[in-house]
């Protein structure tokens, strides 16, 4: 059950890196301050996801429960705020488009952190 929901939430977060690469292959260009808000965002993104994956995929694998709880606070911090500000800001013609991807990663990540949870706790 650890083996399966690691992978689940590894799952989830390589869907975040993705969102890396799609931010700057729009107009990020260097030569613009947001052009270069978005490298940064990007870098950011990336580099977050890659430490999640190095706690999900080490010692959350091997069972040491702290590693849970860590690779929770980007969930809680980062993606739950960024679905918000997406819902309230985003124009309606691209609401679903935007919004559908991130709500399938979350329930692909809670399904993960569930039977995480399950394997850690449960069973006893």
């Amino acid at each position: 059950m650890l083996a399966w929901g690691t992978a689940i939430i590894a799952l989830a977060f390589l869907g975040v890196l993705a969102a890396s690469v799609a931010i700057v292959s729009r107009d990020a260009t260097l030569d613009t301050a947001v052009g270069r808000h978005l490298w940064a965002g990007a870098l950011a993104n990336a580099s977050l996801v890659i430490v999640a994956l190095a706690v999900v995929l080490g010692p959350l694998r091997r069972g040491e429960a702290w590693a849970f709880w860590v690779a929770l606070l980007p969930v809680a911090i980062y993606a739950v705020p960024i679905l918000v500000i997406d819902a309230t800001h985003v124009p309606r013609g691209t609401l679903v488009a935007t919004l559908a991807p991130q709500v399938g990663g979350l329930a692909v990540a809670t399904v993960g952190f569930a039977l995480t949870a399950w394997a850690l706790w449960g069973e006893n």
